[in-house]
């Protein structure tokens, strides 16, 4: 996967050893990633113009990109070729590796806090929310995105450019069925929380314990099969005059609210 954006190629040095910088133009910008790119030990080659488009596969690239060997959805790395939709990578499983629902059950056995925080997310299919999601989810500590593995946007360079790198921080993970992921959690120890414009209002409601917090898409919220599997809807209280906030938005707000009830590390 190309990563593109200063930002999330700054972040993804810090993360990520096992790739290349491509650049075909000069800049002081430029300049001082190709010197992070050195000190974390990835090489820097000049590429013209075409290449760094076909690889970018239309995205803004501004002269630079970093090419990871490998993305979070594929593990076992490839070669610079331009890399596959993200459908392509999450369409099951390989002999011998662990199912979708086991892998869940066991990452979500792993998360020991007692005030732990996940996010399991409903067909988001913009993947600019999802990365700004994913951003907050950063800032707020979470412990795990769960995604729906069809109809739902995946991680791209568009979700890391999004997110800023953040992204890189967050594990996510790939699931057929969301409302297996809900029954999961609560066997983990998780209170399910809706985002729901029919639920009670989130500062009237008490965000104890382990929390995983549901979103819904962007035109339709929460489907009725997941809406019905949560232990209890919120919303958040407003007053103006479109029907709610951006997905994206709702989720920094009640992920603030939640880690503040939580006591979380740096909160009043």
């Amino acid at each position: 996967m190309l990563v593109t954006g200063f930002h999330a190629i700054e972040e993804s040095l810090r993360r990520e050893t096992q790739g290349e910088l491509l650049v075909c133009r000069a800049s002081p910008r430029i300049a001082e990633l190709e010197e992070a790119a050195r000190r974390a030990g990835v090489p820097v080659r000049r590429v013209d113009r075409r290449e760094l488009d076909r690889l970018a596969g239309g995205a803004e690239h501004r002269g630079v990109g970093l090419w990871l060997a490998r993305t979070p959805a594929d593990p076992a790395g490839s070669s610079p070729e331009p890399a596959p939709r993200p459908a392509d990578r999450s369409a099951g499983t390989t002999a011998g590796e662990p199912k979708p629902a086991g892998a869940l059950k066991e990452r979500l056995g792993a998360i020991t806090g007692s005030t732990a925080l996940v996010l399991l997310l409903d067909q988001i299919n913009d993947p600019h929310n999802l990365g700004a999601i994913l951003r907050s989810a950063d800032q707020f500590g979470a412990e795990l995105a769960v995604i729906p593995s069809r109809r739902a946007a995946h991680e791209t360079q568009t979700v890391l450019k999004t997110s800023s790198g953040a992204s890189l921080y967050v594990p996510v993970l790939s699931v057929p069925n969301l409302t297996v992921g809900l029954e999961l959690a609560k066997e983990a120890g998780f209170w399910v929380y809706g985002a729901d414009l029919r639920g009670r209002r989130a500062d009237e409601v008490r965000f104890e314990g382990r929390v995983a917090l549901v979103l819904g898409s962007e035109g339709g919220g929460l489907r009725r099969l997941v809406r019905e599997r949560c232990d209890q809807l919120v919303r958040i209280p407003a007053a103006g005059h479109v029907d709610s906030f951006n997905v994206s938005v709702a989720a920094g707000i009640l992920m603030y609210e939640i880690r503040r009830q939580q006591g979380f590390a740096g909160f009043p």
